[in-house]
Parts: structure tokens; C-alpha cells; sequence
């Protein structure tokens, strides 16, 4: 699984955000995390890419 790591700030909300191609299920992926807590990932999955930068951005901005 390809996966790239950004650590984000939104609001004094620290998010980690893992993203990008899994090659097992073929599909692209982004996996939100709040830093500092143990569970509660929030996972999406998109068949299309461009699906996949469209709402990956709205976290990276």
C-alpha cells in the first residue's frame, strides 16, 4: 500500500492524514486520524482519482 503522511492544523485541531493507492484493493484512499488519540480513523475510499483530490484537498488547504 503506497501511503503518504501529512500532519495538518485545522482550527487547534491537529489531524493526521494518510493518503494515496492501495494496490491490494485497487482503489485510492484517504485515513484521517486526530493526533494524540488512539482509535476513531475515519476511512474513504474512491474508485476515481479524481474523486480522491477533490476531497483530499479540502483537508490539505
Amino acid at each position: 500500500m503506497a501511503r503518504n503522511f501529512v500532519s495538518v492544523n485545522k482550527k487547534s485541531i491537529q489531524l493526521d492524514v494518510f493518503h494515496g493507492w492501495d494496490v491490494d484493493v485497487k482503489q485510492w484512499f484517504i485515513d484521517i486520524k486526530m493526533a494524540g488519540f488512539t482509535g476513531g480513523n475515519l476511512v474513504q475510499w474512491f474508485r476515481s482519482e479524481t474523486n480522491y483530490k477533490k476531497v483530499l484537498k479540502k483537508f490539505l488547504v
